[in-house]
């Protein structure tokens, strides 16, 4: 099984997924799963019937340092891509 670890926030408007190769942003986390996959196809080429996870870790950076404590495990998402 292949793995991409990425991380993703809010900027306010989209949802985006980066990491030191790619960046998609959607304005759902619904839209952002499909691009996603869409994106791990175009780039990866899996093979049919080949599985792809991506690992999605929320970037705490961008919120403010004091809501942390209220979210302390906000939203970590693990996506997995059967082609």
């Amino acid at each position: 099984m292949n793995t991409v670890n990425m991380s993703f926030f809010h900027n306010g408007t989209q949802w985006i997924a980066r990491d030191e190769d790619m960046e998609v942003a959607a304005p759902s986390l619904t839209d952002l799963d499909g691009k996603l996959r869409e994106e791990v196809r175009f780039r990866y080429t899996p093979s049919q019937g080949a599985r792809f996870t991506v690992n999605l870790d929320f970037d705490y950076s961008t919120i403010p340092h004091w809501m942390i404590q209220y979210h302390p495990y906000y939203m970590h998402r693990r996506l997995e891509f059967d082609y």
